[in-house]
């Protein structure tokens, strides 16, 4: 086992070009495809249709969805996608490239630190480690706000680290990340802001470097950041005044920290999981350098790299600890700290030659190898099976891991270190094309919002209203095209439906029964099954429950019910 990181010989540049090959095949991933399956709901469906609305409105200041403003969330992502809009024409795959530009951001963060704590090449197998993580992948086609908060959160990040790995370019990266900071405070608020500075105060006084704020350029950085955020609360203001403001900075940031605002009670060790399944297979792997994170060695004394790796490990643990407080708990509060995890696991892989000299590395790379064989077995007896939950390319997916994992742990075993982290590597390559060209979109047929509102567009009246009672699918606003009445009590449902034009709205089974004794002329137009099914219902293969479409205009003589 090796006692400093700058003991171990880097990557040679064989394995980097290799590596380099690796990465340009592993992105194009992100873009491809983006237009195969239909919205998720309910994030994506937001950042989709609040942008075509301020087009056709030609309101910038208040984003609006369903006809009623969205103030919950600052306004730099519904501009990105108008943006993109107005250069690619509204769809899903435009909005979708947007989410794959943040991606990219977060790849090239991961690149920037990795670099800065070893070398070009650690910084490629970084960014590698991003863009071969299946959740990664996954995210980056459906979380708008989530990853480019993260781009924003890792480029403040990495620009502060390259202030300090290299001293000579300083007020350059001290000015880019002054305008990343600022940027990410318009797509999230504060949170983009917090961090960094908690995380920079914890640092300066671990490393005892207070002296060194001075060199911050505070004035003009503060001077940008405001720049950049306040125009656009400053025209909030003027069209709504304050409410807007204190409600989102009290309701959407301190309620969520002290309430909980999710079904379930989440632990405080929620996010452990979290963290270490973001970036699996490569995750697990930051249990090594997490154990000599501290450990000292003559070299750090004078490197600055020492001291950014602390850097590191101190955003890490700022953003999973402070999350791990607040009383609602989502996955994606802490995925910033993915471009810090590759970049350390990167680290922690050159300096342990890829396990060759660091027996726990070694374990942990077996231990991963045999997780993903696992995975693979799981895909193959639960998704490729015949029944409801069969997806396509769920063989090839389970071939792939199941591939990767054995041919990764025999070169382990066989003292073939880097080759077994390159044919692990080369797996999740493969398994995220055949999910993200075969697999996601097989999954369409599961998905209750395009076939339900295909029926209403050729059944409904011309002037009939569509609406949700207690139960909304986002999405439904964005391809029916038009406003959905969102219903929250038996007596609104009951009014709604006396609407002689035509009345259509979606509900469960058990409010459909329950309406219909005290509204006799209504029936079932279609149904199907929620996405939404639980782990027992995957596992015994029973879809989840129906998604029904309601209506007035039922057919005659007989009804559909």
């Amino acid at each position: 086992m090796i006692d400093s990181p700058f003991q171990a010989p880097d990557i040679s540049s064989r394995m980097s070009r290799i590596l380099t090959v690796l990465l340009i095949a592993a992105l194009p991933v992100f873009v491809l495809w983006l237009g195969s399956n239909s919205i998720w709901d309910a994030n994506e469906a937001f950042y989709v249709d609040t942008p075509r609305q301020m087009i056709q409105s030609g309101d910038y200041v208040t984003p609006t969805f369903n006809g009623v403003p969205r103030l919950n969330k600052p306004v730099l992502s519904y501009w990105v996608v108008a943006g993109l809009y107005h250069l690619l024409g509204v769809s899903v795959t435009t909005e979708r490239f947007g989410i794959a530009l943040g991606v990219l951001g977060i790849v090239a963060a991961a690149f920037l630190l990795g670099r800065a704590i070893r070398s070009t090449a650690t910084g490629i197998l970084a960014a590698v480690i991003v863009a071969t993580a299946p959740r990664v992948v996954m995210w980056g086609r459906r979380i708008f706000i989530d990853i480019h908060i993260t781009m924003w959160m890792s480029l403040t990040l990495a620009f502060f680290v390259l202030a300090e790995r290299y001293p000579e370019h300083r007020r350059r990266y001290l000015l880019l990340m002054y305008v990343a900071m600022g940027f990410g405070a318009l797509t999230k608020g504060p949170i983009a802001i917090v961090f960094p500075l908690l995380t920079c105060a914890i640092w300066f006084t671990v490393e005892r470097r207070w002296r060194d704020v001075r060199r911050l350029m505070l004035a003009p950085g503060i001077a940008i950041v405001l720049t950049i955020v306040v125009p656009w609360y400053a025209s909030l203001v003027m069209t709504h005044g304050w409410s807007p403001v204190t409600s989102f900075f009290v309701g959407e940031n301190l309620d969520r920290f002290t309430t909980s605002m999710q079904p379930d009670d989440r632990q405080w060790w929620f996010y452990l999981p979290v963290l270490f399944g973001d970036l699996f297979p490569w995750a697990p792997l930051l249990l090594v350098p997490l154990s000599t994170a501290w450990r000292g060695a003559p070299a750090e004394a004078t490197d600055s790299r020492g001291a950014i790796r602390h850097l590191l490990w101190i955003w890490i643990v700022a953003i999973v600890v402070t999350f791990s407080f607040s009383k609602t708990k989502q996955d994606l509060y802490i995925f910033p700290v993915i471009a810090a995890v590759a970049a350390l696991v990167a680290d922690a892989l050159v300096a342990g030659d890829f396990g060759r000299v660091h027996r726990g590395l070694r374990a942990l790379l077996l231990s991963v190898a045999v997780a993903s064989a696992g995975a693979g077995v799981v895909i193959a007896m639960y998704l490729a099976a015949t029944g409801y939950y069969e997806l396509d390319g769920a063989r090839a997916m389970s071939v792939w891991l199941i591939a990767g994992g054995v041919g990764c742990a025999g070169l382990v075993l066989a003292s073939q270190h880097r080759a077994a982290v390159l044919v692990l590597a080369t797996a999740f390559v493969g398994f995220n094309y055949v999910f993200a060209a075969r697999t996601l979109p097989s999954i369409e047929r599961l998905k209750p919002v395009v076939p339900l509102t295909d029926v209403f567009l050729a059944q409904a009246s011309p002037g009939a209203r569509l609406g949700a009672y207690e139960f909304m699918l986002p999405s439904l606003v964005f391809y029916a095209n038009r406003p959905v009445r969102v219903m929250e009590s038996i007596d609104e449902a009951r009014a709604f439906y006396e609407d002689p034009q035509g009345a259509w709205a979606i509900m469960d089974q058990g409010r459909f029964d329950a309406l219909k004794a005290v509204v006799p002329g209504i029936c079932v137009a279609a149904r199907h099954p929620r996405l939404d099914p639980k782990l027992t219902e995957v596992l015994s293969g029973r879809p989840p429950e129906d998604v029904l479409l309601v209506t007035n205009e039922c057919p005659r003589p007989a009804s559909m019910n």
